[in-house]
């Protein structure tokens, strides 16, 4: 090698050597200039994230950003993620990059299971950005008002109505008697008709299952009509005779000289005016009966016209009566 090349060897050696040591120096600076102003670069960064007195600013991320390197061309702002770029003449021409990441909260929802991202202080907060809609019977565990320590919010949907219930009266069914109607014949005077009583409930779901129910109010909207029925009692009598009622062993006996089985009598006892209503079951078929004898009854029967059992039997007015 000749002069000429040995000295253009060595100022190469030179200048690669003092690039190498101005390089060192550089990262040297830049690595005691980061470490000297880490906390204002964050404290900067928490300013330029724009955190409201509601919301919480968690330490964020720091990603260095070197001399030539963008990084994110602006801020980035949303419910999950805040992104600054932070550009300081003491780092040269780098700069740093904070992301902040909101905390992750899981919410029970009824029955429904969600995840939110927020950095919003208060339960509250948390739902309303994330579009939750409280109704003002619902519950929240922690109160709308509390930080959620757990990350964990629990909403239980509730829901207070009045429910109306209907419940049928029946109506009720009254007999009167009707001197002017005949004996056995009746007509409805007013036909029945059902009452409706409303019954007022306060329900109380939660998740919509159904948690207490209790009486309100109970108010009768219709009263029942009473169904009447005219009962005749009127007695047409057809025919009559008098005379004698003698006894006989029969039992529940109606004993007629006058008249067939089947045909209805009233007896009346003459001395005292009792009355009862029978149906002849005897007759004396083909013998005659005793001179002045109409009937031939049963004990029974005879105690039915308080007969004081003197003498052969009570005088008594047989009528045969129109059925």
């Amino acid at each position: 090698m000749n002069k000429r090349g040995l000295i253009s060897l060595v100022s190469l050696v030179l200048t690669v050597g003092f690039i190498l040591c101005v390089a060192a120096s550089t990262v040297a600076k830049a690595a005691n200039q980061t470490s000297f102003d880490s906390d204002f670069l964050v404290s900067r960064a928490i300013v330029l994230g724009n955190f409201t007195s509601d919301e919480i600013s968690p330490i964020p991320e720091i990603r260095y950003l070197m001399p030539g390197e963008e990084g994110a061309s602006e801020m980035q702002f949303n419910h999950s993620r805040r992104i600054v770029n932070i550009f300081d003449p003491r780092f040269g021409l780098g700069g740093i990059q904070a992301i902040f990441t909101a905390p992750v909260y899981k919410v029970q929802d009824g029955e429904q299971a969600l995840t939110f991202s927020s950095f919003k202080k208060t339960v509250g907060d948390i739902l309303a950005e994330n579009g939750v809609v409280l109704a003002n019977e619902d519950q929240v565990t922690p109160a709308v008002s509390e930080s959620p320590l757990t990350n964990s919010i629990k909403i239980t949907r509730v829901s207070v109505a009045q429910i109306d219930e209907f419940q049928t009266l029946p109506y009720q069914t009254k007999t009167i008697d009707d001197p002017t109607l005949e004996r056995g014949k009746q007509i409805i005077q007013q036909a029945g008709k059902n009452g409706k009583k409303k019954i007022t409930y306060e329900v109380r779901r939660e998740n919509g299952v159904e948690i207490s129910k209790t009486l309100v109010s109970q108010t009768v909207e219709e009263e029942p009509q009473t169904k009447i029925i005219k009962n005749g009692t009127k007695v047409v009598v057809l025919s009559s005779v008098r005379g004698i009622a003698t006894a006989t062993n029969l039992s529940n006996a109606v004993v007629s000289a006058n008249y067939r089985r089947g045909t209805l009598l009233r007896i009346t006892n003459v001395s005292n005016g009792v009355s009862i209503i029978k149906t002849v079951n005897y007759t004396w078929g083909t013998a005659s009966a005793p001179s002045g004898v109409v009937l031939d009854l049963s004990w029974s029967i005879l105690d039915e016209l308080n007969f004081n059992g003197n003498g052969a039997g009570p005088s008594v007015l047989v009528e045969e009566l129109k059925q």
